[in-house]
């Protein structure tokens, strides 16, 4: 069995090569190049009201996540290897994981009922504050073949002022995932665990900060 490796010389860095590799063996079919028609998979983790978080009268624009090249893509990744990134085959998210994570942020702030308003770039919101985002891991990692991986996610967030881009505040959040076997079906479920549980903890964050409303 083949697969798709991307060398890359640092977690930011970006693509620096691609080789073909062939494994000995592969567990269920999980590891390979992509298919015409691959299954498609939703990253649906469930939000609610943050109970615990203010109510905030400043509004908020959610800007596209940045995110390596790797990872810029509908392909669910996995790693092997602190400098490698491989794909499971004939598989994929229903959007590039920036649409994704992005929608996610904007379902998990309107779910908390603690915010003014919440919305994309797009949406013609008067922003008090921008929430940038860098995404740092979003891949199902391997310490020993064959065996059920771990999903890492870890998310550098930031809230800026729209006009001077100063930056209010800013935090790391990471979480991980056991999967509870190497399926895909488990596979999917540690990333909506652990994507849920990071995107629900920067909502908390945010709306925790002491931020007025800006002069716009």
């Amino acid at each position: 069995m083949s697969i798709e490796t991307i060398v890359m010389p640092s977690r930011r860095g970006v693509l620096a090569g691609v080789a073909s590799l062939s494994l000995a063996s592969c567990s269920g079919n999980l590891i390979g190049p992509p298919s015409p028609s691959p299954q498609i998979y939703v990253l649906n983790p469930k939000f609610g009201p943050i109970a615990e978080a203010p109510n905030v009268p400043w509004q908020l624009v959610i800007a596209s996540p940045n995110v390596p090249a790797s990872l810029d893509t509908s392909r669910i990744a996995l790693a092997r290897a602190p400098n490698t990134m491989d794909y499971y085959a004939n598989s994929e998210w229903t959007d590039r994981t920036p649409a994704l994570l992005q929608s996610l942020l904007v379902q998990a702030f309107e779910a908390s009922g603690r915010i003014a308003a919440v919305g994309r770039e797009s949406a013609g919101i008067r922003a008090d504050y921008v929430l940038e985002t860098e995404l740092r891991n979003f891949e199902a990692f391997y310490a020993v073949p064959d065996t059920a991986p771990v999903v890492r996610v870890a998310i550098m967030a930031k809230l800026l002022n729209p006009m001077s881009r100063d930056v209010a505040a800013s935090m790391e959040f990471h979480n991980e995932a056991q999967a509870a076997a190497n399926t895909m079906a488990s596979i999917t479920a540690a990333f909506t665990q652990a994507t849920g549980a990071t995107v629900q903890a920067i909502v908390a964050w945010a709306l925790s900060q002491k931020l007025s409303k800006t002069a716009r």
